[in-house]
């Protein structure tokens, strides 16, 4: 016997219902999706404000680091202004292992030894137009008639004998590999066997604009006393003013008084400031551009 099943007792959905089902989907979903965009512009905050700040930093281990070492007294300082300075920048030390007949050449331990206790160390290697200075011990034996002395390396470097017996090398392998270097003017004759040398170069940091309109901190250094192009090693920085620039420099005496004399400097004052490349907000508020700034000071260790 069939049963017939009214249509009025079969269990639906009406359209209302589907209606407030979706409404509320749609709220939860809209809730979702604010969140989510509440988190992204946060990251993205975040992440532009740390890089910033990182670009701070960066400059209080770059430039520290170079001019440190800077001799005001010895002449090291070339220019200095307010938002640049061209200084003589050591690249490779080592000592003299013989000396060449006219005391015009000089030749060098290698750079590599087995005992890697070598003596000679480049960041690169000297060539034809790099500059060394080289101590001069003097006719006494006090300390007041010593000197570095500059010279100029005038013709590409050859390998020579760096022998045994010096004490430099211990192999003949590595007393083969010494290397040869011709100097602008002869040795005074209190240079001995065993002086120190230091090779240099001039190098030049300084605010700038690159083609793209961004403002960086540059750096060239001159090989074979040739400049090279500037290059951004740091930034984006404010641009260039008297009182808010990007990158300023403040030079002191050695009695705390702000100096325009390159042999007097005996600290260098370092400012930086910084701004976002975007706007940022770490809160559900407005976006603005976030500027910051570093300061830090770098005493010369070979001041007066």
């Amino acid at each position: 016997m069939l049963t017939l099943i009214s249509r009025a007792s079969r269990r639906g959905v009406t359209l209302a219902e589907l209606l407030v089902v979706l409404v509320i989907m749609g709220i939860v979903g809209g809730v979702i999706m604010r969140v989510i965009v509440r988190q992204q512009r946060f990251y993205a905050s975040a992440a532009e404000i740390s890089s910033t700040r990182g670009d701070l930093r960066d400059m209080a281990t770059l430039l520290p680091t170079d001019l440190r070492a800077i001799s005001s007294p010895g002449g090291d300082i070339y220019t200095m202004t307010d938002s640049s300075i061209d200084f003589r920048l050591p690249v490779g030390v080592s000592a003299i292992c013989q000396l060449g007949a006219g005391l015009t050449s000089v030749v060098l331990p290698p750079s590599t030894l087995a005992s890697k206790s070598g003596v000679t160390s480049w960041i690169t290697a000297p060539v034809s137009g790099d500059s060394v200075l080289i101590y001069d011990e003097g006719a006494s034996t006090a300390t007041t008639d010593d000197v570095w002395r500059p010279y100029r390396i005038t013709a590409a470097p050859t390998t020579a004998s760096c022998p045994t017996a010096t004490g430099f090398t211990a192999t003949a392998a590595e007393a083969a590999a010494g290397v040869s270097l011709t100097i602008s003017s002869a040795l005074p004759a209190t240079t001995p066997q065993g002086s120190s040398m230091v090779f240099f170069r001039r190098a030049h940091y300084a605010l700038f604009t690159t083609t793209t309109g961004q403002v960086m901190l540059g750096y060239f250094d001159c090989p074979a006393g040739t400049c090279s192009t500037m290059t951004p090693v740091a930034g984006p920085f404010l641009p260039y003013s008297a009182t808010t620039s990007g990158v300023k420099f403040a030079y002191y005496d050695s009695t705390g008084v702000v100096t325009a004399v390159p042999t007097s400097v005996a600290r260098i004052d370092v400012i930086v400031r910084a701004k976002t490349a975007a706007p940022v907000s770490l809160t559900d508020g407005s976006r603005s551009y976030l500027t910051d700034s570093l300061a830090f000071t770098v005493s010369l260790r070979n001041r007066q």
